[in-house]
């Protein structure tokens, strides 16, 4: 009877079964009776199930319990226990409520995230420099490539800087035989890591690739300006004198220790070396494509990629002596912007 009457209850029994219990149920006293006590003890069960559920904010209290435990030290862990046990239970009593932060709370916050600023941002710092340099890296050498389809096609080695042109009149050779567009250049040009970068993204200065007819019509003022953003933030090979004291061009020979190009100099930055990646040195691409990196300007004590050797930004003094001059430098060693200035 018991164990009908329990399935009954729980909704056990089959249509045909529910019926039949619902009939003895009608008739028969004893049966009725023992329905109530078990519907009683079954309620009874009920509260004490749910007067033993966990709290809901069990996991906060928890929390709170062990971090002042630790806070207070490892070797107090166990009295801590013994006096926040209450924070346990269903009383709110010596729990933190996750709203209210005391001085303590911020000042250990404020230390974490202190902590995590030291660490965390030199590595950005660091993952920033480096995408940089790989971008200034890849720069020279789609312009390198560039300058190695030119020499293919016209057969006349690198672009030839003239006596009275600027260094940066590369660039226009390049546009002008539409190795590269002029929108490519303008990006191609800026080094993300350079002095040049900051100033375009302010808008203080701007690359421009005049077609040769600009050039030739515009204003002594215009014309320094346009010559000496041409290159952007990096310098060309300019030519040598030969043992008469001829200029010469720069012959193209694929030669793994023959540069074209590399960062830009200064003469703000000691040593005349590149401003670009913090003046800690310089990309420099040569004839073979390759491009490597050189702290110093010099990759011997003999040599100098920015001076000749009798140290001018000038023309080598012969087929040995390389110069990779700024996009204003004139061969002859006097920059246009020089000349615009002179009546």
């Amino acid at each position: 009877m018991r164990d009908e009457l329990l399935a009954y209850l729980l909704g056990d029994l089959s249509p045909q079964e529910k019926e039949r219990i619902s009939e003895r149920l009608q008739n028969d006293p004893i049966w009725q009776r023992e329905l109530e006590t078990l519907e009683a003890c079954l309620k009874s069960q009920e509260a004490d199930s749910e007067s033993n559920s966990l709290p809901a904010d069990l996991v906060d209290r928890t929390c709170s319990l062990v971090k002042r435990a630790t806070h207070h030290g490892s070797n107090s862990l166990h009295d801590s226990l013994h006096k926040a046990q209450a924070s346990l239970t269903e009383s709110h009593e010596g729990a933190v409520s996750p709203r209210r932060w005391s001085l303590a709370d911020l000042t250990i916050a404020a230390g974490v995230l202190m902590a995590l600023g030291m660490l965390l941002l030199p590595a950005v710092r660091e993952s920033r420099d480096a995408a940089r340099r790989l971008k200034c890296q890849n720069n020279l050498k789609n312009l390198g490539t560039a300058l190695v389809e030119y020499s293919e096609r016209y057969g006349q080695g690198l672009p030839h800087i003239e006596l009275g042109e600027n260094a940066g009149s590369f660039v226009l050779d390049l546009a002008e035989s539409n190795l590269l567009s002029r929108e490519a250049l303008y990006e191609l040009l800026v080094c993300p890591s350079s002095p040049l970068a900051d100033a375009v993204f302010a808008g203080s200065a701007r690359i421009h690739i005049p077609t040769q007819q600009q050039l030739d019509q515009a204003s002594p003022e215009m014309l320094a300006l346009v010559r000496k953003w041409m290159a952007g933030s990096y310098a060309f090979r300019i030519g040598y004198r030969d043992k008469r004291g001829r200029y010469r061009h720069v012959e193209f020979s694929n030669s793994p220790n023959a540069p074209m190009l590399a960062d830009a100099p200064s003469i703000s930055v000691a040593g005349f070396q590149s401003p670009n990646h913090g003046c800690a040195g310089q990309f420099v691409v040569f004839q073979d494509l390759s491009v490597r990196y050189f702290k110093q300007c010099s990759p011997n004590e003999n040599t100098n990629f920015f001076l000749n050797d009798d140290h001018q930004h000038a023309a080598g003094r012969h087929i040995r002596d390389v110069v990779l001059a700024r996009s204003e430098a004139d061969p002859a060693g006097v920059t246009h912007a020089e000349k615009a200035e002179k009546p």
